[in-house]
């Protein structure tokens, strides 16, 4: 299996990341990079393509969606209309919930196919996290607290901020989708959300003209009442979820990769935080007996969180409670 073919759309930074873990994990792997903008500096050891047709002549055995969220519903179409069968695609799965709901009528057949890149769905603490809710180790769930703040400008030092495609509403930025990590494994924990109000709020900045930090109360199905708050241009770096149960509390940090139960460090991980990313490359690449009903249901997650950004901006949009259908 050493000399399998994959595609890659874009070569940003998640792109170059992926790329250079495939290369670890298949060293004479065939690479081809399809980019649509001629650049100098990219490097000559990878083949570039420009050239949409004669990319995809290459008859992948695995393709990477790593452009903008923008075109990824159409880079879907042209890579099952060109029989790439194993395909994945950067999160989040689209920027808009309407491209999503056609595509899906269209290719049905396929969503087992799809993986999408929510990564913080492969962290162990996350799947520990998981693991105790299904255990009732914190009992009935009352309440949890969701928070991410992180700073965008730091994420990718060789680019100018306002270039990325975090800063740029044509290309899919904006904290909701580019922190969209937080609102994916909010419905797999804590399931599907009933209704949500929201309050979003947009930096002062004529190069900025995304929303930068969201304030987002839930009520879920299972009436669990749930807030989530994210921050891409904060002074601090943060990342956990605080859960309320009848029994029990729980914090899961993810910064300083650790669990406290009960005011107590029940687990703690050491690990690269390439691991998940590793973690996520191995189960795209490898078979198993159960891997298209795991991509389904990972594929049907990631419609949701589209449909909730969809439903937090309306309730922005009209000030009110908004119900999620």
């Amino acid at each position: 299996m050493n000399e399998i073919k994959f595609g890659v759309v874009g070569y940003g930074s998640i792109a170059q990341k992926h790329i250079q873990l495939v290369k670890k994990k298949y060293p004479r792997s065939d690479i081809k990079i399809l980019v649509h903008k001629k650049n100098k500096n990219l490097k000559s050891k990878f083949n570039f393509f420009h050239n949409e047709k004669l990319f995809f002549k290459n008859n992948f055995d695995y393709i990477l969606l790593c452009n903008p969220c923008t075109r990824h519903v159409e880079y879907l179409h042209k890579s099952i209309n060109n029989k790439v069968k194993n395909i994945f695609v950067e999160k989040p799965l689209s920027d808009n919930f309407n491209k999503i709901k056609n595509f899906k009528k269209k290719y049905f057949k396929f969503k087992n196919k799809i993986l999408v890149g929510y990564v913080l769905l492969y962290n162990k603490l996350f799947l520990e996290t998981l693991n105790l809710i299904k255990k009732k180790k914190i009992g009935q769930i009352i309440s949890a607290t969701i928070v991410c703040n992180s700073n965008f400008k730091k994420w990718r030092k060789n680019k100018k901020f306002y270039k990325t495609v975090s800063a740029n509403k044509n290309l899919g930025g904006g904290v909701l989708n580019e922190l969209s990590h937080e609102l994916s494994y909010a419905i797999k924990l804590f399931g599907p959300i009933e209704k949500v109000f929201s309050k979003l709020h947009y930096q002062n900045h004529k190069k900025i003209d995304v929303e930068t930090h969201a304030n987002i109360y839930c009520l879920t199905k299972n009436k669990i009442v749930l807030g989530i708050f994210l921050n891409f241009l904060s002074n601090k770096e943060e990342r956990y979820c605080e859960i309320i149960g009848t029994n029990s509390k729980l914090l899961l940090d993810f910064k300083n990769k650790k669990i406290i139960f009960d005011d107590k460090k029940i687990y703690h991980v050491n690990e690269n935080k390439n691991q998940m990313y590793i973690d996520q490359l191995n189960f795209f690449l490898n078979n198993s007996k159960y891997k298209s009903k795991v991509i389904l249901d990972k594929f049907n997650n990631a419609v949701e969180t589209v449909k909730l950004i969809k439903a937090v901006k309306l309730s922005d949009n009209k000030k009110k409670l908004v119900r999620i259908y």
